[in-house]
């Protein structure tokens, strides 16, 4: 017994890696937008510039932020900075050994789910399924622990 929750535990900060990077994205992705937003006018300038310096990441990032507008890139600099903070304080709880912080991943994973269903569901590729079977997994392994952790296990 005391073996399978030691392999739980290593499972569930596996998890919390996970989630640190993603948040770490979702921060990037904020800023980029923040930035976006407050050089709105400049987005299409940036875009060809990067473009022609073989950036095709940035300008196509520069490229999309037009399409957005300047409001929905501020609302989406602030939903996505919300969301990777919620990330980082669920994931460093948890590593900790917070019973609140495996209860706050459980939210955290379940508020991605039903994104990810509609996301396979609208692009049906290995990758999204792939995506899909993690958070399911996740979700589960994450709520085992939590609910182990409640009973004094």
């Amino acid at each position: 017994m005391s073996q399978s929750a030691g392999q739980g535990r290593w499972l569930i900060r596996l998890i919390v890696i996970k989630k640190v990077l993603l948040a770490l994205v979702l921060l990037l992705i904020s800023l980029a937008a923040l930035f976006g937003d407050v050089h709105y006018a400049q987005l299409s300038d940036f875009a060809d510039s990067w473009g022609q310096a073989d950036r095709q990441f940035l300008s196509a990032m520069a490229q999309k932020g037009t399409v957005l507008g300047p409001t929905r890139l501020m609302r989406l600099a602030v939903v996505s900075g919300f969301y990777a903070l919620l990330i980082l304080v669920a994931a460093w709880a948890t590593w900790v050994g917070r019973r609140w912080g495996e209860w706050l991943l459980v939210g955290v994973l379940a508020l991605a789910l039903p994104l990810e269903i509609m996301h396979a569901l609208h692009e049906q590729s290995p990758r999204t399924l792939v995506v899909l079977g993690l958070t399911v997994l996740g979700l589960v392994l994450t709520t085992r622990q939590a609910l182990r952790s409640v009973r004094g296990h």
